[in-house]
């Protein structure tokens, strides 16, 4: 589809359409599997099992900067090259769309051209995490502490059908998708962007000469900067010309919270960034690890014997990782609608794209005894269990295993973290390190990835394949880690522990 507009406007355009008609997107977490494996991952580990932290060659490491920066779907993609050649210029704000309307303008160097590979579940994976100034602490060689500064931005949704994907992608008056009745159940969409400040505590609670047992915890102090979500409790409607809105005895909810253009409604304020919510959360994990020798068990003095020593056969973990809510209640609105039904015309016409603009509307259409309305509303985080294994091949030689499982609660508006299963060789020294993932992602939709580590510095990303042209570009990935960090060896007659 050929837009004269602007992105911007375009973007949210189409968001308040899917918002309205329920056209839902999935998007989930990355795992920055190069940077949160490994020996040396350090404060990072803590994103996979905080049991990780304790038992290890780091005795001290501060995090000046890290982030990751993710977008992924499998229903839009362009075809595999380098990404230096989507043309990076003045002209890339510029979007086409590859259907029956496109021009031979959208070729031109600037404009990147997206196709459809529509999927009978369709997925968008999208967001910013960032990990601030962070501490890791060795009291000795069996317990560790950390606090950590983070802030988090996620969106998620799930079961995107053919036709809501076709809506997004060629507009409500593509001729195939009009008269189409529009079905959905037990769909969301949720975004979320908060602040949190965590303490992490790991110790050894088990040691022998053959297994060595780890016990972690996290617990963090959330603070909520927007959020939202749509709750699909059994929507049933149509698509008529693409001018019209109608929907008959359907159930849902929809949340906001976060900066309004509108002054017209008291709840919601036009201020860029403020505290909206409160909340905590915590992650808790177990590690368990199968020493190579009774003299190399304690990891923290294994330098003593030099780089070259195995000091571990395997390890293998379990974990439940942000297992907590936000509860916004500022600058906040949510709407349940019961059993309601509408036929609103001309609603492609409505001028402001306000999301307390479109509630107001929306509920005078539906009905008062048809609504319920509340000025607070809770947002469960991107919970998730988590299996991790590593196998030491020799000294420097390793293969790990990690499977991430998304908890969800199905009557629980909640963001949804990405299924994932990863297979990750790795090379790995004081100095160096260099980690190859194999990814499925939804356990079905690969991947490949890279992460280097040169000492203090780490660089990566889960979607290396998709950036140098061996696959189709359905989305990016990058992140990158900048910290200090201290290890346990020995010098001269002394060691740190």
């Amino acid at each position: 589809m050929y837009y004269k507009r602007n992105n911007f406007q375009v973007f949210f355009r189409n968001y308040f359409i899917v918002l309205l008609c329920f056209f839902y997107l999935k998007t989930n977490a990355q795992n920055q599997f190069g940077l949160t494996t490994g020996n040396y991952a350090g404060l990072y580990s803590l994103q996979l099992n905080p049991a990780n932290i304790c038992f290890q060659p780091i005795t001290n490491e501060f995090n000046f900067l890290g982030a990751d920066v993710y977008l992924n779907n499998n229903d839009f993609f362009t075809n595999a090259t380098f990404v230096f050649k989507l043309g990076f210029n003045n002209n890339f704000n510029r979007l086409r769309f590859e259907n029956n309307k496109y021009t031979p303008d959208s070729f031109k160097p600037g404009n990147l051209l997206l196709k459809r590979d529509f999927q009978s579940n369709g997925y968008v994976f999208g967001g910013v995490n960032i990990l601030g100034p962070s501490y890791l602490f060795a009291i000795n060689r069996k317990t560790s502490l950390a606090i950590t500064t983070a802030f988090r931005t996620n969106i998620s949704a799930i079961n995107i059908n053919a036709i809501s994907a076709s809506s997004v992608f060629e507009g409500l008056t593509y001729k195939p998708i009009l008269q189409k009745q529009m079905k959905t159940e037990n769909t969301k969409v949720s975004f979320g962007s908060w602040a949190e400040i965590g303490f992490s505590y790991a110790h050894v609670i088990y040691d022998n000469k053959n297994y060595t047992h780890r016990l972690g915890f996290s617990v963090k102090a959330l603070f909520g900067l927007a959020g939202g979500y749509i709750y699909d409790n059994g929507y049933n409607g149509w698509n008529d010309d693409g001018s019209k809105l109608i929907f008959d005895s359907s159930n849902f909810s929809y949340a906001y919270s976060g900066p309004s253009t509108s002054k017209k409604y008291k709840n919601t304020s036009n201020s860029g960034v403020s505290l909206n919510g409160i909340g905590a959360s915590f992650d808790i994990g177990y590690s368990v690890q199968k020493n190579a020798a009774a003299g190399t068990r304690y990891c923290p003095n294994f330098y003593q014997y030099g780089n070259n020593t195995k000091v571990y056969d395997w390890k293998a973990g379990i974990s439940l990782l942000d297992i907590g809510a936000i509860q916004y209640f500022k600058n906040s609105f949510a709407t349940n609608i019961i059993n309601g039904s509408l036929n609103w015309t001309k609603f492609d016409t409505i001028s402001a794209y306000d999301i307390s603009v479109i509630d107001a509307t929306l509920r005078s259409y539906v009905g008062a005894e048809k609504t319920q309305t509340f000025n607070s509303f809770w947002l469960i985080l991107p919970s998730a269990i988590s299996l991790q294994y590593d196998y030491n091949l020799n000294a420097i030689f390793y293969v790990n295993a990690t499977i991430v499982q998304r908890i969800t609660l199905a009557k629980m508006p909640s963001l949804s973290r990405m299924n994932s299963l990863a297979i990750i060789p790795r090379y790995e020294s004081e100095d160096l390190t260099v980690c190859m993932p194999f990814i499925l992602n939804e356990y079905k939709d690969v991947n490949l990835g890279l992460a280097i580590r040169y000492k203090h510095v780490t660089i990566g990303s889960d979607r290396f394949g998709e950036t140098f042209g061996v696959q189709n570009i359905y989305g990016a990935n990058l992140y990158f880690a900048y910290k200090y960090r201290f290890i346990n060896r020995k010098t001269g007659s002394r060691k740190f522990f």
